[in-house]
């Protein structure tokens, strides 16, 4: 009673009895009125535990084997909180979506207005350049303002269209840089062009023929020697064969005559096994032995043909590549291409007509195979055009030659041209007669002399 009257004194007044029922009363009163502390505790204890239910319910991936065990054994909370979780998660996914697009947005802003910038200083920078002075110095800028706009603008035709136009002409000599215009072609090897027609040019002073006609044959004589070429040519139009297929067979035949003996009844085989050995070299599908036999009118069993195959390739040591007319004349009409008024092609058909000739002539064995395809390009565009003088700077360059010392090697072909000696042998004018190479055969020969009055 004592205990029960201190808890409830407060409420009835001093010195009053106080009976059971009073007290009794007294208590449901206070318990109403007073908070319940612990029933707060457990509703806060509910609370944190269905946020603890939405965080492993959004980061359910990322839980391992045991978390998610323990996630199960929480499985009552969850059940109550089933509804407040899934509304808090959305306002949390909510939030984090927007945020993200924020970001994204801000990003793509910053990087426009860099672009922006980076794209301005170009336009500054390209304001800013100088033309070059010299040769060389026009190629370098031009390259460095093609991979600049490039990795900015994205651009690689535009670049190398600006780089063509801007290399057409060289402001110093007026030299044509061919290598940097054939920039346009990927399948052109124009970045190792002057390396490679350096080392060529190095190569044909090693591989000087010697006067064999007159210091080792003696049953062959030059006659003979054009008779075999110009059946030669017939063949070679007969199988299709490539340009440089008769320029190596031609080749082989003086590199083999030159050190090696021959009777006259030979002659022929080492002409077609020649042609065998440069047609595997040259040619994508080569004649069989059989086919080289067969236009002989079987003079010669595959058997001869197979032996003097062997004799011909251990001789020349197996060297196969070597400059000849053509490995030139590739390289002299593309510098003539750009800086010639008449037409590429029509000075490409005459300037292989003159080269081929001068391979029935035993004489023209004697000059360097960079000299006759020079002389051929001069007489090639005189012949087309006599407003003004075929050779300039920029041939010069790429020959390695000026005129005055081409004036023997012009004569010659000239004369050749013109057939003064009246050879009958007449495979390579046909030829070029023919309206696929625009019958540049039956061209007027134009006088070469006045070329050499005054150098260029």
């Amino acid at each position: 009673m004592d205990r029960e009257n201190a808890v409830i004194g407060g409420g009835v007044r001093d010195g009053a009895r106080v009976t059971r029922a009073m007290a009794r009363a007294l208590r449901e009163v206070s318990a109403s009125s007073r908070p319940c502390f612990k029933k707060q505790r457990k509703l806060e204890k509910s609370s944190r535990a269905a946020l603890t239910d939405i965080t492993n319910e959004y980061r359910k991936p990322q839980l391992n084997n045991c978390a998610a065990s323990n996630f199960q054994t929480r499985g009552g909370h969850r059940k109550r909180t089933t509804k407040g979780a899934s509304n808090v998660s959305m306002q949390v996914l909510s939030t984090r979506d927007v945020r993200a697009k924020s970001a994204k947005d801000l990003s793509a802003i910053s990087m426009v207005q860099s672009h922006d910038d980076v794209f301005a200083e170009r336009l500054e920078d390209r304001e800013l350049v100088q033309p070059s002075m010299s040769v060389m110095a026009g190629p370098l800028l031009s390259m460095q303002d093609s991979v600049k706009s490039d990795e900015l603008l994205g651009s690689p035709n535009k670049d190398i269209d600006m780089i063509s136009e801007k290399l057409k002409h060289s402001d110093g000599l007026g030299i044509v840089d061919i290598d940097s215009v054939e920039l346009k072609d990927p399948q052109v090897w124009s970045s190792y062009a002057p390396d490679i027609y350096n080392n060529i040019f190095v190569r044909e002073f090693e591989r000087r023929l010697t006067d064999y006609m007159g210091e080792l044959q003696k049953d062959i004589t030059p006659s003979m020697r054009a008779i075999l070429i110009d059946w030669l040519v017939e063949v070679s139009e007969e199988y299709k064969l490539v340009p440089d297929t008769l320029y190596l067979t031609v080749n082989l035949i003086d590199r083999f005559l030159s050190q090696s003996l021959i009777q006259k009844q030979g002659l022929q085989l080492l002409g077609v096994t020649c042609m065998l050995i440069a047609s595997k070299y040259e040619e994508i599908c080569a004649p069989r032995v059989e086919e080289f036999c067969f236009i002989t009118d079987n003079t010669y069993t595959k058997a001869e043909v197979l032996k003097m195959e062997s004799e011909v390739l251990n001789l020349l040591h197996f060297q196969l590549s070597v400059p000849t007319a053509k490995t030139f004349l590739r390289r002299f009409i593309l510098a003539a291409q750009y800086s010639c008024k008449v037409s590429y092609v029509e000075v490409e058909f005459l300037a292989n007509y003159l080269a081929e000739l001068t391979l029935v002539e035993y004489s023209f064995s004697q000059f360097r195979p960079s000299l006759i395809a020079a002389s051929a390009v001069l007489i090639a565009r005189w012949t087309l055009n006599q407003s003004e003088h075929p050779w300039n700077s920029t041939m010069e360059h790429y020959t390695n030659y000026r005129v005055s010392e081409l004036k023997t090697t012009v004569l010659a072909l000239a004369d050749l041209q013109l057939n003064t000696k009246g050879c009958p042998l007449n495979a390579i004018r046909d030829k070029y007669k023919q309206q696929k190479f625009m019958s540049v055969a039956n061209l007027s020969p134009k006088p070469v002399q006045s070329l050499f009055e005054a150098e260029v």
